[in-house]
């Protein structure tokens, strides 16, 4: 089963399914754990239906359900098939984007569903307002058989991962893959190779993932991002993100094996 990003892809769905978040963006799951409700059985509080696209032959819809309990996507992305990955984090940030536009960002007239476009639309200064998508790169550094990962103060204190961030205005990803290791490692990089993506919607990175040889340079840790940086061998890994995760699928390739979470 597929996730196509279009409400439209499928004219004669076989189901409708609705993704429901709480007013945190935590995904309420259905009275039998599914991840997905029936829209005959959405909580009392679930507000308009906005489309999502298609998983599989089944139209995917997004509501937002006041007062209600609510699971992390963080915590339910180890447990669901690729496509289901896809379609909730497609759903969630349709939700976010509605909810950050709700008013035109030029003149702060409010905005209106312009369905056949899939944007919000401002009739006052007649501006079309799409869904946002932040580029970010994340990539594998190794020197030989020795893999360069750090730690995060924003993740679990035993959990290494890969160095990533935000591409700037005006920056080629490559380039950008470059200029963030060097911040935040000392390191300089050869061999700069494309190797995968993935959409992440805490709230809307679009992931591209890329493998690099360590070309000298002295490591020096940027503290504001890092509170540790170290070399690992391929064969005694720490634990990392599962491969799952982009950064567990880069350090699969570059490891020669399968991380686990």
């Amino acid at each position: 089963t597929d996730f196509i990003a279009d409400p439209w892809a499928v004219t004669a769905a076989e189901r409708e399914l609705v993704a429901v978040f709480n007013d945190g963006l935590d995904l309420y799951p259905a009275a039998d754990g599914a991840l997905f409700h029936n829209p005959a059985e959405l909580p009392a509080t679930a507000g308009a239906l906005l489309p999502v696209g298609c998983l599989g032959q089944d139209r995917l819809y997004v509501a937002r359900a006041s007062g209600t309990e609510g699971r992390s996507l963080r915590s339910v992305y180890p447990h669901a098939a690729p496509a289901e990955r896809a379609a909730l984090g497609a759903a969630r940030q349709r939700l976010q984007w509605v909810q950050d536009h709700a008013f035109c960002g030029r003149c702060g007239g409010p905005t209106q569903w312009y369905e056949h476009e899939y944007t919000l639309y401002c009739a006052h200064c007649d501006r079309r307002h799409y869904p946002r998508v932040s580029p970010c790169v994340i990539v594998a550094v190794h020197d030989g058989d020795w893999l360069l990962l750090g730690r995060s103060p924003r993740h679990p204190p035993d959990l290494w991962t890969l160095i990533a961030g935000f591409i700037e205005p005006g920056e080629s990803a490559e380039a950008a893959v470059t200029r963030e290791v060097y911040e935040e490692t000392g390191a300089q990089l050869a061999d700069v190779r494309y190797q995968d993506s993935e959409s992440w919607p805490f709230p809307h990175q679009l992931m591209l993932g890329y493998s690099a040889r360590f070309a000298g340079g002295t490591l020096q840790r940027a503290e504001d991002e890092l509170v540790a940086l170290e070399w690992f061998h391929r064969d005694s890994l720490p634990r990392v993100p599962g491969d799952w995760t982009i950064a567990g699928r880069l350090i699969g390739v570059v490891s020669g094996g399968r991380p686990d979470a």
